[in-house]
């Protein structure tokens, strides 16, 4: 009984020092069951992947490499573990556009269902917004993505 009280107040501990831990982010993004852009980043090969799709285009498809600092997975595993144990997959369905998100850590398993509260939802959003703030402001990616910056 005692190891299992130890074991209780030292399972939260353990998880907060552990400095941060490999993800992999995927959204892919479906119009009439046709996927139109899917959108990944790999935070232990710093690959960034994004490709746009259409039903009478040939893909257009883009691959750099970004890396993250420790501090920045650091900072993201902390918000992650911040949030509780459950593992982040996010799908939402807007008359005919489907767009599925998921944040996978390293040791979990897939998602098996989607994000089911409000309070869930409020932090998937903000991890998924922290990683990209993170992306954007990356001299690799201002430099591939340019357009995306030019003030119209």
């Amino acid at each position: 009984m005692k190891k299992i009280m130890l074991l209780g107040i030292l399972l939260p501990y353990l998880a907060f020092s552990q400095k941060y831990q490999n993800f992999y982010y995927e959204k892919i993004t479906k119009r009439d069951d046709f996927i139109i852009k899917i959108e990944s980043y790999d935070s232990k090969s710093g690959v960034y992947y994004r490709i746009n799709c259409g039903p009478y285009s040939a893909p257009f498809e883009e691959k750099i490499i970004i890396p993250l600092t420790k501090k920045e997975k650091t900072d993201l595993w902390k918000q992650k573990v911040e949030f509780g144990d459950f593992a982040f997959g996010e799908c939402t369905v807007i008359e005919k556009i489907t767009v599925k998100s998921n944040f996978y850590f390293e040791n979990e398993k897939l998602p098996p269902k989607c994000i089911q509260t409000q309070l869930q939802k409020e932090q998937f959003i903000k991890l998924s917004m922290k990683l990209r703030l993170i992306l954007e402001s990356k001299a690799e990616y201002r430099n591939t993505f340019y357009w995306e910056f030019i003030k119209r």
